[in-house]
């Protein structure tokens, strides 16, 4: 089984993952860090010869990829993320992301504290450790004094306050970037939700798929189904004691 990471520039918000870039202190960066030199002349197709030769006039070259947005993309460009959500009881999600409420979700149990730190990177990928996104007014700026952390926070794990609703987590994948990738299903994969409009015949069909999963790699996948709050604008799901009305699961991660 298989998930999906994306290209930030394929992400349906056109702000996310596009911070603001202070440009103020590239000359004094530029002294302090060869490396950094070495990487902006790479950005912008210079070889060695050239690199110096063009040492001097590089500063505006940058400013000017900053400036079109070139600079920020070449960063996104590089990653693939898979997006998760916190809440598998929220009506925007269900509609926005499962067709309406007639799809369905898989639910997974990470184990983000007691996850082998010994596993190769890919190993480690493939557990889907998440990050959380936080929810901002105004669009961060990243500055070349920030830390390398702090960068990367602000260029895939920050978002405008309107996606708040949304409780995401994020897998950052720097190894594979994007594409189609294996996880550790037999370690991680915990449930699936299926719509409260889920047609019949589709539900029969998702039940036929789990239950073979299960006998073919020993597991123990539970399929559940959402339901409406009889007066309310809510969901529960039968069967699962956190997931009824006004009490949402904070632990495990959902991904539509």
């Amino acid at each position: 089984m298989s998930i999906k990471f994306t290209k930030p520039s394929e992400f349906n918000d056109p702000f996310d993952c596009d911070p603001g870039h202070d440009s103020e202190k590239i000359e004094e960066y530029l002294e302090k860090c060869p490396d950094f030199v070495e990487k902006v002349a790479k950005f912008l197709n210079l070889s060695g010869v050239q690199m110096l030769e063009e040492k001097p006039h590089m500063v505006g070259r940058l400013r000017d990829a900053i400036k079109n947005g070139l600079f920020g993309q070449s960063l996104s460009d590089n990653v693939g993320i898979c997006c998760l959500t916190k809440d598998p009881l929220n009506l925007l999600m269900w509609a926005h992301y499962a067709d309406d409420h007639k799809g369905f979700v898989v639910e997974f149990d990470i184990p983000i504290e007691s996850y082998d730190k010994s596993e190769s990177e890919i190993e480690f990928c493939e557990l889907l450790i998440p990050h959380e996104v936080n929810y901002n007014q105004k669009k961060p700026i990243i500055t070349f004094d920030d830390s390398l952390e702090k960068k990367l926070e602000k260029q895939f794990l920050t978002k405008g306050k309107d996606w708040e609703y949304e409780q995401e987590e994020r897998v950052v994948d720097y190894i594979r970037k994007a594409g189609i990738h294996p996880y550790k299903r037999e370690i991680i994969l915990y449930s699936v939700i299926a719509g409260s409009r889920m047609e019949g015949s589709n539900y029969d069909l998702l039940e036929t798929i789990l239950h073979r999963l299960n006998e073919e790699h020993g597991l123990d996948i539970t399929l559940y189904q959402a339901s409406q709050v009889p007066n309310e604008f809510e969901l529960y799901v039968d069967g699962r004691p956190d997931l009824q009305p006004c009490i949402k699961n904070k632990s495990n991660n959902i991904d539509t």
